[in-house]
């Protein structure tokens, strides 16, 4: 029984370094992805964490998505992965003695590359939900997007349900230079009995910093601003509470200055800009925090690009599901207004214990592969098993039939073309059930199957067209 299990081992040697690899990683005590408090990150109490079903059984579907975008350095790695990516294309061809193939792996990789970053920024994965303990607890969002915005994606309907599946009581709409898109947003969540509340994102003439307008009725143009002192002046006679968002982009801010000129709030975290939020940065801002009795907050930034955000800010509001969109908004603009920095926590779903540096970004695809299966919940590492031996079988038994198949006559054209027709016909059936209106259509189970579908379907039939021209050129070449 052991001389055959490792020949089986040495028959195939990829999968089995691959399976005792993460094997290894899972044995490791490293903790995983929890919730922390944004500013100090320590763990928080009085809040779980909802983890679709879909998301465990898909996890190398949907894992590897939502651990490339939880990093804090989002170019850099990317750089470096796609970097590495050539050299091992360039190697292979090498190895196998092929460098008359070169071009043809790297546009390949290229293609695959540019269809994997498609697949993270553009597909509606199902969301991670917070839950708070103490229903005297609600979370809010303070910034997000529609496409109100000049680089906006979604409608206020999947802002609107984007933010209901996370958990959210209530979230601001802060379009650019606009409020139009908050209105139109908080007419339709009324009808839906949702609480969308209206803001908006702005910058002060000759100053680099962001600035968050929340619980405004009317705009406020950087044309009629030309201070951050003025701009504040003109949110609070309207009853409303300046954020200084983003301000960790601009190195050399230590924030006095921005409370002297009546800021109200500072983001900590920021799900859409993560780069430079560093331990240090995060001590400058509680330090800020405790000493001038500003409330630090976390925010979402969502304008479509990507599925994912980890960050919630929770009020300590009782019975805030009760009140309409204006009492709310008041209690909330009363709380960031008046420094009750104990009652407003800022959370973030995150990995406390990465190293960032020059030499993780160097090896990025070597440290991202070691966070994430050593952070792996045990539910995902079976997943991942399960998912491997299965996948590795069709691979086998590809070869099988590519060597009795292709070589001579091409006998599965018609069944691959045929099966790519038949995904794409079922894509466009599920497309038409979820566009019944008593199903909720966003990130759904059903909603991710299709997108499931599309990819194969599409990918069918891209192989059946690139087969065609390869079979078309033969002939050609042969007369």
């Amino acid at each position: 029984m052991k001389s055959k299990l490792i020949r089986i081992l040495k028959g195939h040697p990829f999968i089995s370094l691959f399976i005792l690899s993460i094997t290894l990683l899972q044995l490791v005590p490293a903790g995983t992805y929890t919730l922390l408090d944004a500013a100090t990150y320590v763990p928080v109490k009085g809040f779980s964490l909802i983890v679709p079903r879909i998301v465990t059984i898909l996890e190398p579907f949907i894992g590897i998505p939502l651990y490339l975008s939880t990093t804090h350095y989002i170019k850099a790695e990317s750089i470096s992965i796609f970097v590495w990516g050539l050299v091992l294309v360039v190697l292979y061809a090498v190895v196998k003695r092929r460098p008359r193939r070169i071009p043809v792996y790297l546009v390949s990789y290229l293609l695959g590359f540019s269809l994997f970053a498609f697949y993270i920024l553009f597909i509606r994965f199902p969301l991670l939900k917070v839950v708070p303990h103490d229903p005297a607890q609600c979370l809010i969002d303070p910034h997000s997007h529609t496409d109100y915005s000049h680089d906006g994606l979604v409608t206020p309907w999947q802002n609107i349900r984007y933010h209901v599946e996370q958990g959210f009581t209530a979230w601001y709409v802060t379009e650019h230079y606009n409020i139009k898109g908050g209105i139109n947003e908080q007419d339709l969540a009324l009808m839906a009995g949702r609480k969308s509340l209206i803001g908006e994102e702005v910058r002060v003439r000759d100053d680099p910093h962001f600035f968050l307008a929340l619980g405004i009725t009317s705009p406020v143009s950087a044309r009629d601003t030309t201070s951050v002192s003025a701009l504040t002046s003109a949110v609070h006679r309207q009853g409303g509470a300046v954020v200084l968002a983003l301000w960790w982009l601009h190195r050399g801010t230590n924030l006095k200055h921005e409370v002297k000129d009546g800021v109200d709030a500072f983001e900590i975290a920021n799900a859409g800009h993560k780069q430079g939020l560093d331990a240090a940065v995060r001590r400058t801002a509680y330090e800020a925090s405790q000493r001038f009795h500003i409330p630090l907050v976390a925010s979402s930034d969502w304008h479509g690009w990507g599925n994912y955000a980890y960050t919630w800010t929770a009020f300590d509001i009782p019975d805030a599901s009760l009140y309409s969109p204006s009492r709310l908004n008041e209690a909330v603009i009363s709380m960031l207004r008046s420094g009750q920095v104990r009652g407003i926590t800022p959370i973030i779903y995150d990995y406390p214990h990465q190293y960032w540096g020059t030499v993780r970004f160097v090896f990025a695809p070597l440290f991202d592969f070691i966070y994430y299966f050593s952070t792996l919940p045990f539910a995902g590492y079976v997943s991942w098993i399960l998912w491997s031996l299965l996948l590795w079988s069709l691979y086998a038994g590809y070869g099988f039939v590519h060597k009795q198949f292709f070589y001579d006559r091409q006998r599965l054209l018609g069944p691959i073309l045929l099966t790519g027709a038949s995904l794409a016909a079922l894509f466009r059936a599920i497309q038409m059930i979820t566009r019944i209106a008593f199903i909720p259509v966003e990130n759904t189970l059903l909603l991710t199957v299709e997108h499931v579908v599309l990819f194969y379907a599409s990918g069918m039939l891209l192989i059946s067209i690139l087969w065609l021209a390869s079979a078309h050129r033969r002939k050609r070449r042969l007369k």
